[in-house]
């Protein structure tokens, strides 16, 4: 069986546990492999602690089976705190401060841990995939950078692929965000596009492992990106393009079609974000808003009103 897989094995095993189809040493065995021992102490008693409040939610739904071996379950869990350094009695007085948390007054506490632990784990996860790439990097590794067991990894992200996923999702939220700010403001078009600009490029400025993640993943990944950034794009486009119409209305703007257009300057956009990665992003992105809206807005020919050769 995998090691992405222990999570699921233990919970089926505890069920075969209250089925009296398995033997309390399978499922100790099983919670050992679950808890990475690498974490500090604290850290694997937070584990214990979290598995076996989590096999109670599982419970929780449907009565108990007669005969269900609850003492047998604790007993485990004691094992196991034993096992790791832990007293018993330490593994206890954790749960019981668990158990008796679980008020209404401590949901903010624990809704705020829970959001801390998932950002961590997406940091870790941004810093692992952008390293060594999606296909080899593993939950393990994603785990172990964000000082997590994989019992609280796999409670926020049930695969990889969902991890990635959530972690290019949220990172582009913030861009998304910043865009609607510009584009339901009352500049004109032209100052707008300009803001826009600057934006997505200070953006990616702050967030270049999340970009060459985007880069290096784009031919197994790339389309499940580019779906992501075109929905959050879209929720905007058709208010750019009513003031683009608007502009073009009034003589500020050429009458050409809208998509082409802004598919080639978005097309020209990542063209220059490609060349700041090529030196390494050894200087301010912001520093090609200037040249890029000047080619934008004005072109490149010096004299426009030569004859075409």
């Amino acid at each position: 069986m995998s090691r992405d897989n222990r999570p699921e094995r233990l919970s089926h095993l505890v069920k075969k546990l209250a089925e009296g189809k398995a033997r309390p040493e399978a499922v100790a065995s099983a919670l050992v492999e679950v808890i990475h021992r690498g974490q500090p102490t604290a850290q694997i008693l937070d584990e214990l602690v979290g598995s076996f409040l989590e096999l109670r939610e599982a419970f929780k739904s449907k009565p108990l089976p007669p005969g269900f071996p609850l003492p047998a379950l604790i007993s485990i869990f004691q094992e196991a705190a034993r096992g790791f350094g832990i007293d018993p009695e330490r593994f206890h007085g954790k749960l019981l401060e668990r158990l008796l948390g679980e008020t209404d007054s401590g949901e903010d506490q624990k809704s705020s841990a829970r959001s801390a632990t998932r950002e961590r784990v997406l940091e870790a996860a941004l810093g692992v995939f952008s390293e060594k790439g999606f296909h080899v990097a593993t939950m393990d590794e994603v785990a172990e950078r964000a000082g997590v067991g994989k019992g609280t990894l796999y409670r926020h992200f049930a695969n990889k692929e969902t991890l990635f996923t959530e972690l290019v999702r949220q990172r582009l939220e913030e861009l998304e965000m910043k865009a609607r700010t510009i584009l339901d403001g009352q500049d004109d078009v032209l100052t707008m596009i300009a803001k826009y600009i600057r934006v997505y490029f200070e953006f990616f400025d702050r967030n270049q492992r999340l970009y060459r993640l985007i880069v290096q993943e784009r031919h197994d990944l790339g389309g499940q990106v580019q779906d992501l950034y075109l929905k959050q794009v879209k929720r905007r486009i058709l208010v750019l393009r009513r003031k683009v119409l608007e502009a073009g209305q009034k003589g500020v703007l050429k009458p050409l079609d809208f998509e082409t257009v802004f598919y080639g300057v978005m097309g020209f956009i990542h063209g220059i974000i490609q060349k700041w990665l090529a030196h390494e992003c050894s200087y301010p992105l912001a520093d090609e808003v200037p040249s890029v809206l000047e080619v934008l807005f004005h072109g490149f020919v010096c004299h426009p009103n030569l004859e075409k050769p």
